[in-house]
C-alpha cells in the first residue's frame, strides 16, 4: 500500500503546486485535499449551492434529471416536512433506482416522477424552483422544453442550471466527461429564447457554471422599462 501511495506523491505535489500558484484563476478556488478525500462533495460544494438557491421551508422543488439521487437529501432537508421535492428522470430503470434511494433514505417529502424527453410532466403552477445539475446539455430542444416548463412555475418561480464548463482545468477537469458541458453564454442565450432572463450567477464552483433564471426575457423587460419612461411613470 505504501509503495502505491508513493507513486502518487509526485502527482499530489504537482496538484498542490498548481493550485497554490494559480493566482486569480479558477483553480485558486479548489481545495485539493477536499477533492481527494470527499469525492463529489469536494467539487460540488452542496452546502453553498443550497444556500445560494435560497430555498424556503415549504417550497416545492423539482430536480430535472435527478440521476443517482445525490441532491435529494439536500433538497429534502431544505424544503422541510411541509415542502415537496420532485425527482424527475426519463428512464424507467433510473426511476426505479431513485424510488429505492428515496425509500432507503426515508425521504418522505420526495416524489419520483417518470418524465418525458420533451416534458417534465409537472402540474400547472406546482413548483417554486426547477433545478438541473449536469443535465442541461442532455436536453434536446431546450428552448421549447424550458418554454413549456414555465407553466409549472408558481408566481416568483425560478429555474437554476448547474452544468460543467468547457474551461475547467486539472485537477477538476479529471472529473468531467469530455463533451458533457455547455458554454455559460449559450445557456443564457437559450433561456432568453425560452422567455427567461438571468436573475443571478455564481462563480464559486470550480468546474461548473451556476445560473438562476426567472420568466420574463431581457427584451420584454427593456420594453416594459421603455413604456414606463414614455408614460412618465
Amino acid at each position: 500500500m505504501m509503495t502505491v501511495f508513493k507513486k502518487f506523491l509526485p502527482i499530489l505535489a504537482w496538484i498542490t503546486l498548481v493550485v497554490t500558484t494559480a493566482g486569480c484563476s479558477g483553480l485558486a478556488k479548489v481545495d485539493v485535499s477536499r477533492v481527494l478525500t470527499s469525492g463529489r462533495d469536494g467539487w460540488q460544494y452542496p452546502e453553498r449551492v443550497i444556500e445560494a438557491l435560497e430555498i424556503q421551508p415549504g417550497d416545492r422543488v423539482a430536480e430535472i434529471g435527478a440521476g443517482s439521487g445525490y441532491w435529494l437529501p439536500w433538497l429534502s432537508e431544505a424544503v422541510g416536512p411541509e415542502g415537496r421535492v420532485y425527482a424527475i428522470e426519463v428512464d424507467s430503470k433510473l426511476v426505479a433506482n431513485l424510488a429505492s434511494f428515496v425509500a432507503d433514505h426515508e425521504l418522505q417529502n420526495v416524489e419520483v416522477i417518470l418524465g418525458a424527453y420533451d416534458d417534465p410532466r409537472l402540474p400547472h403552477e406546482s413548483i417554486d424552483l426547477a433545478m438541473t445539475v449536469l443535465t442541461y446539455h442532455h436536453i434536446e430542444g431546450r428552448i421549447e422544453y424550458f418554454s413549456r416548463l414555465q407553466s409549472a412555475l408558481r408566481p416568483g418561480g425560478r429555474v437554476a442550471h448547474l452544468d460543467d464548463r468547457p474551461d475547467a482545468e486539472p485537477p477538476i477537469s479529471w472529473f468531467q466527461s469530455e463533451g458533457h458541458w455547455t458554454d455559460p453564454a449559450a445557456v443564457v442565450e437559450e433561456m432568453n429564447g425560452a422567455g427567461y432572463r438571468r436573475l443571478s450567477a455564481f462563480d464559486f464552483l470550480p468546474a461548473q457554471s451556476f445560473q438562476i433564471f426567472i420568466p420574463g426575457s431581457d427584451e420584454s423587460k427593456q420594453a416594459a422599462s421603455a413604456s414606463d419612461e414614455g408614460s412618465g411613470a
